[in-house]
């Protein structure tokens, strides 16, 4: 039986001044628009990121994934884990969500937890819980809308053909090549095996394109279209892993 774990938090990365802490915390009002889907959109965010998320209560998200592995002395196991929290606050003048993220270094039963200070990596989280929660205030059309009857039908259309291009095309590719494309269009392969990455590059790209009545889309057709956009409207999925980075 394991023994109780001890708690150890890095107090070098706790010195700086609370307002400094504060200010770079991300944090987003939500202006009205509903918590509970914020944070189910943000759940989906850490799914594309390659983070399990978990939600212990109705205004909590627990996103978290190992970042590192190793053994010492031969034997013993020190795992490295990226943790990141979304809480929606719920306030009389508006709410709000605010995140922390941290690493957990588990070694010899005890445990050492380390915010995550990056400007960098912190202010790709703001740029997430911003862009959440304009998307949902736009609630533009569904691209889907008048080519299906429901967003199921349009996710089974887009993923059956990705199957079936892939069953087709899949001895020409390698799990590098598709990963490549993955990125190049500002996705993050989220798994490593060559026809997983195939479907998931695929049924994306029929899901853009078959919303748009093109039956024969391709990364290429994407790119172009992707590179038309505002740098703001393109999407850069697993914005919130901390190796994450996006195509221009």
């Amino acid at each position: 039986m394991r023994g109780p774990r001890l708690i150890v938090l890095v107090a070098a990365a706790f010195a700086m001044p609370l307002a400094a802490r504060a200010q770079s915390a991300p944090s987003v009002s939500l202006d009205g628009i509903d918590g509970a889907d914020v944070l189910d959109r943000l759940a989906e965010e850490c799914y594309e990121a390659g983070l399990t998320p978990e939600m212990p209560n109705a205004s909590i998200v627990d996103c978290s994934g190992i970042i590192g592995e190793r053994t010492t002395n031969g034997a013993d196991r020190v795992v490295t884990t990226q943790r990141l929290r979304f809480t929606r606050l719920d306030r009389a003048g508006g709410g709000r969500v605010d995140a922390e993220a941290w690493t957990e270094t588990e070694d010899l039963g005890s445990v050492i937890e380390q915010p995550i200070v990056s400007d960098e990596y912190l202010q790709r989280v703001q740029r997430v819980l911003r862009t959440v929660v304009a998307q949902l205030r736009t609630r533009e059309p569904p691209p889907w809308g008048g080519r299906y009857e429901s967003e199921q039908a349009w996710h089974l259309d887009a993923h059956l053909k990705a199957v079936s291009h892939c069953d087709t095309n899949l001895q020409s590719m390698s799990a590098e090549s598709v990963a490549a494309e993955l990125r190049s269009v500002g996705l993050r392969p989220l798994r490593a095996d060559t026809r997983d990455r195939c479907e998931q590059l695929y049924t994306h790209l029929f899901e853009w394109g078959l919303a748009r009545g093109d039956s024969e889309p391709s990364t290429a057709k994407y790119a172009r279209y992707r590179a038309a956009l505002p740098a703001e409207q393109r999407i850069c999925e697993g914005l919130l892993a901390l190796d994450s980075s996006c195509p221009p």
